[in-house]
């Protein structure tokens, strides 16, 4: 019995010492050397670029240590450099034997599993189920530009601009990846057409002042009133509004904590990481919207305290990262809540664009609330950058197409100043 309990607490060591290399290593900071969490093992990556200057991407996977994964990547940039360029003209590739559903199987099992956001799977799912399943059973090589554009064009009479645009997107993830692999001698996906933005489509729309007092009038008598103020106030999107908590504002500094979203996956509402990492902000809170979120902790507070046993308890999910269980959370306080204690989700936006096409004969959505905080910032001279990381967007073009919109209010600025030098 003594020897078996030797034996294992000498295993237990061994094991122990093996995850602390782990962690150990994964503080190394090689160049394109990673660690991939489902396979278990290190990878490397390694780019070069052909004679028409486009970047091949390489990826060697399952090595023991970062080491031996650095080493794997010196050894074929070594190589590389003592090789002439390749040559796309003088290189011959053969279109393989491969259909469109073997091709996406293959690039999400054994590439976007590992990279991409569970969201954007699901995404994936749906897109190739909905719409690039016909053609799974053919081969990627015998697929044809007009093919893919007629089929996007067709699609104009019943979805959204928006929607057939990423549709056009996946269709360029999957010939982009099949190109790479070097299943195509050619890539067709450059010559698909897409349908043009319509007049509404892809444009910036923003509410007036009047439009957004009559929201606000109406909506003041649902729920949804306070989630309507904070997207109106700071231009946060639908997921981050409803996925604040109370702990994320900063009573002292008059600050609020985007840091998370709500989303619906697996059949549940759960909150995790924002969008992008620029997502993650500090927003200054002017004075009105600080206001009233006070009032209304108070308020809830003094609700939560009358109810007693029939206040409503949330069971959150919170998502703990790739690859781990979601967490179960009954602790957490959102600010968009009924008066009862029970969340809210973003799914509360519906109903707000029902009632306010019905009674109001306007269309809302809560995203126009971010375009016309954005553009309000713009029109009143808002530097750029500041604007950039209170929105929180990754790129300044998505920020300047708001400099570049020209307002009405600029108008009305503009006329004015050229009346005042007359």
């Amino acid at each position: 019995m003594a020897g078996f309990k030797e034996r294992f607490e000498k295993s237990k060591a061994r094991n122990t010492l093996k995850e602390e290399k782990v962690k150990r290593y994964k503080k190394k900071s090689y160049t394109g050397v990673f660690y991939e969490e489902k396979r278990k093992a290190w990878a490397c990556r390694a780019k070069r670029k052909d004679s028409n200057g486009k970047l091949r991407d390489k990826i060697l996977h399952d090595f023991k240590t970062a080491l031996q994964a650095k080493q794997a990547r010196d050894d074929l940039i070594y190589e590389w450099k003592h090789m002439p360029p390749v040559d796309v003209a003088s290189e011959v590739v053969n279109d393989k034997d491969i259909t469109l559903g073997e091709l996406y199987g293959e690039f999400i099992s054994k590439y976007a599993s590992y990279d991409r956001e569970k969201s954007t799977l699901t995404r994936y799912d749906s897109l190739f189920r909905n719409h690039l399943s016909r053609w799974e059973n053919r081969n990627v090589a015998s697929i044809t530009a007009n093919e893919l554009s007629e089929y996007l064009f067709k699609l104009t009479s019943t979805l959204s601009y928006a929607y057939i645009m990423s549709i056009h997107k996946f269709m360029k993830v999957l010939w982009n990846f099949a190109y790479d692999k070097e299943y195509l001698s050619k890539n067709i996906i450059d010559k698909v057409t897409t349908p043009k933005a319509g007049s509404e489509e892809g444009q910036i729309k923003i509410y007036t002042q009047a439009e957004l007092d009559m929201f606000e009038n109406r909506f003041a008598s649902t729920h949804s009133i306070t989630a309507f103020k904070i997207g109106r106030a700071t231009g946060v999107r639908v997921g981050e509004c409803y996925g604040l908590l109370w702990s994320d504002i900063d009573w002292e500094n008059h600050t609020m904590r985007i840091s998370r979203q709500m989303v619906y996956e697996d059949k549940m509402w759960t909150l995790r990481n924002t969008k992008t990492k620029a997502a993650i902000r500090v927003i200054d809170l002017q004075d009105s919207i600080y206001d009233y979120l006070k009032d209304l902790r108070a308020k809830q507070l003094k609700q939560k305290e009358e109810l007693g046993a029939a206040y409503k308890i949330n069971r959150i999910a919170v998502d703990m990262g790739r690859g781990k269980p979601k967490a179960i959370r009954e602790d957490l306080e959102l600010i968009n809540i009924k008066s009862n204690g029970e969340m809210l989700t973003p799914d509360s936006e519906k109903f707000l664009g029902r009632i306010s096409r019905q009674e109001l004969s306007v269309n809302f959505r809560f995203h126009n609330l971010r375009h016309t905080h954005a553009s309000w910032l713009a029109e009143h001279n808002v530097p750029a950058i500041v604007t950039k990381k209170r929105l929180g967007h990754s790129k300044e073009e998505t920020t300047l197409r708001y400099y570049t919109h020209i307002t009405q209010g600029m108008r009305n600025d503009l006329l004015s100043k050229l009346n005042n030098n007359e």
